[in-house]
C-alpha cells in the first residue's frame, strides 16, 4: 500500500523542474507553459498537463502579439492599453523552442525538426540565420498548444475533446488570415499532418506533408515524414492484396 501511495506521488526531479519553469512564466504569454505542458506530458502527468494547457489557452487574447507577426493594428491596440497593464502581463507569445538535450522533454516527432536535414548538403545550404536554429524544434505557439491538447486528451481517451483540438489546430492553421502570423507554418503543417497519421488518415497526412514541402523543399522534417507515411501506405496495399 505504501509503495502505490508513493508511486503516485511527484517525482522529485519533475517538482524541481517545475519549480524552475515558474521563474519564466513572465517572459511572455505561453510559451514557457506549453514547455512545461510538453514536460509533464512526457513524463506522463496527462492531467496536469490539461490543466497547464487550459491556462495557457486562456491566456490568449486579441491584443497578444505573435512572434512574426506583421498585423500592426494589434501593436497600436497595445500602445492604446494601459502601460502598467502590458508590464504586468506581458502581451507576447513567443515562438516555443527545444534544444537537442531536451528532446526527452518533447513529443517524439519533434525529434525529426531537429534533424530536418536529410543530407549533409542540405545542411550546407543553411544561411547564417537558419544554423542559429535549425538544429533545434521550433514552432509557433498557438499550433503547439493545440497540438499537446491532442496528443494529451487522446492519451487521456476523451475523444471528443481530442477532436475538437485537431479541429481548432486546422482551423488556425488553414485560415488565410492567419497565414501572415505563422512563422514556422512549414512546421505547424507538419503537426496536423502527424495527427492526421494518428487518425490513421495516411492519404491526407500525405497531401499535408506534400503541402509542406512546397513551403520549404529542403531543411524540413516533411522530407522523414513523407518517406515514413509513404513505406505505411505501400505496406498497407501489399497486405490487401494478400
Amino acid at each position: 500500500m505504501q509503495s502505490s501511495t508513493c508511486s503516485q506521488l511527484p517525482n522529485p526531479a519533475l517538482i524541481e523542474i517545475i519549480r524552475r519553469f515558474q521563474y519564466f512564466f513572465k517572459t511572455d504569454v505561453v510559451s514557457s507553459r506549453l514547455k512545461l505542458a510538453s514536460v509533464l506530458y512526457c513524463f506522463g502527468h496527462l492531467h496536469a498537463a490539461i490543466r497547464v494547457l487550459n491556462d495557457a489557452e486562456r491566456r490568449y487574447h486579441s491584443k497578444v502579439v505573435i512572434e512574426g507577426q506583421t498585423d500592426l493594428q494589434v501593436f497600436v491596440n497595445m500602445i492604446s492599453d494601459n502601460c502598467d497593464n502590458l508590464l504586468s502581463k506581458p502581451p507576447f507569445a513567443f515562438c516555443v523552442s527545444f534544444i537537442r538535450q531536451e528532446v526527452h522533454c518533447a513529443p517524439y516527432i519533434l525529434w525529426f525538426e531537429m534533424n530536418r536535414g536529410m543530407t549533409e548538403e542540405e545542411v550546407e545550404q543553411r544561411n547564417d540565420i537558419e544554423k542559429g536554429w535549425m538544429d533545434n524544434a521550433e514552432m509557433d505557439a498557438r499550433p503547439f498548444l493545440h497540438y499537446l491538447q491532442y496528443l494529451t486528451y487522446g492519451g487521456l481517451g476523451e475523444r471528443n475533446k481530442q477532436l475538437h483540438a485537431f479541429d481548432m489546430l486546422k482551423s488556425y492553421i488553414l485560415y488565410p488570415r492567419n497565414k501572415i502570423n505563422i512563422y514556422h507554418r512549414e512546421t505547424a503543417l507538419n503537426l496536423i499532418g502527424h495527427c492526421y497519421e494518428m487518425e490513421g488518415d495516411y492519404q491526407r497526412a500525405l497531401y499535408i506533408y506534400e503541402t509542406s514541402l512546397r513551403l520549404h523543399e529542403t531543411n524540413n522534417a516533411a522530407n522523414w515524414h513523407l518517406q515514413r507515411v509513404q513505406s505505411i501506405i505501400s505496406n498497407l496495399e501489399c497486405i490487401l492484396k494478400h
